[in-house]
């Protein structure tokens, strides 16, 4: 393999190809942003010869070439490639915020060699493979203003950036497509930048749109909200008053004259 593909490439293929001719792959990404942490979901598929070709590798490799791939190998395939993924990015870290990679840090390397491998190498049936870095970040994405992904180049890429974050610049993608919903996505395919190499840098602004009332109003309407109520309870009770006022005074104009005449 001309290039480190490494854990955004033909990573499989590079590791179990020794001095054979390696079967192409379609290798898709999938990174999702969030403001402390981000995962970078992988998937690789083979078919026709070229599973055959995988799969003979994988026998040759970690096994014992008798056309047959078992169970136990495929383990030991699977956890060699964890490795590979890790020496890759010890090697040259895929992604950097501000143009930096200080701060960032692997949290786990995980795959998934599909379970159709074991068999007879010369089955064509479909293989697909799923692996999944994530990361940690200490510091907020939000306080920070580019951010840089290195991938195999026209390899498919989607990227979900986190809510409250204005794109204002993106390069390294073609045949762009965004999307704005209550976050922001990204798909397009990693630009060449030489041999297979593709880099691809985001430029963004943290959103300081607010969408909620101004408190001055908000003040304004509960305030008209409550005092209503209370100018119409103070007015019923100031009536009740004085009707109550009104009938204690009749009552005692008529206990007057009750007693004024007896004593007449």
């Amino acid at each position: 393999m001309k290039f480190r593909m490494g854990i955004f490439g033909a990573l499989v293929l590079m590791l179990l190809t020794v001095g054979a001719g390696a079967a192409d792959s379609q290798w898709t990404n999938r990174i999702t942003v969030g403001e402390y942490n981000m995962a970078w979901d992988y998937t690789e598929s083979f078919s026709g010869n070229d599973s055959i070709i995988f799969r003979a590798d994988i026998d040759r490799e970690f096994g014992n070439n008798d056309n047959f791939v078992n169970a136990w190998e495929l383990l030991k395939a699977d956890k060699e490639i964890r490795m590979q993924f890790q020496r890759s990015i010890d090697k040259e870290f895929d992604v950097r915020i501000n143009n930096e990679s200080t701060g960032i840090q692997v949290v786990d390397i995980d795959s998934m060699l599909s379970p159709g491998i074991i068999g007879n190498i010369h089955s064509t049936d479909a293989v697909v493979n799923r692996y999944n870095v994530s990361y940690r970040r200490k510091d907020s994405i939000f306080n920070a203003s580019s951010i840089w992904f290195l991938g195999q180049s026209n390899s498919p890429v989607t990227i979900i950036l986190p809510p409250g974050m204005d794109v204002f610049n993106i390069s390294g993608i073609n045949n762009l497509t965004k999307k704005i919903d209550t976050q922001t996505e990204l798909a397009g395919f990693f630009s060449p930048v030489s041999g297979d190499r593709g880099e691809i840098t985001i430029n963004f602004i943290k959103n300081t749109t607010s969408h909620a009332e101004p408190t001055l109003n908000a003040t304004n309407v509960t305030n008209a909200a409550v005092t209503q109520p209370v100018k119409k309870v103070a007015s019923a009770i100031r009536n009740a008053g004085i009707l109550a006022a009104g009938l204690v005074i009749i009552l005692l104009i008529y206990v007057f004259k009750v007693r004024k005449k007896q004593y007449r």
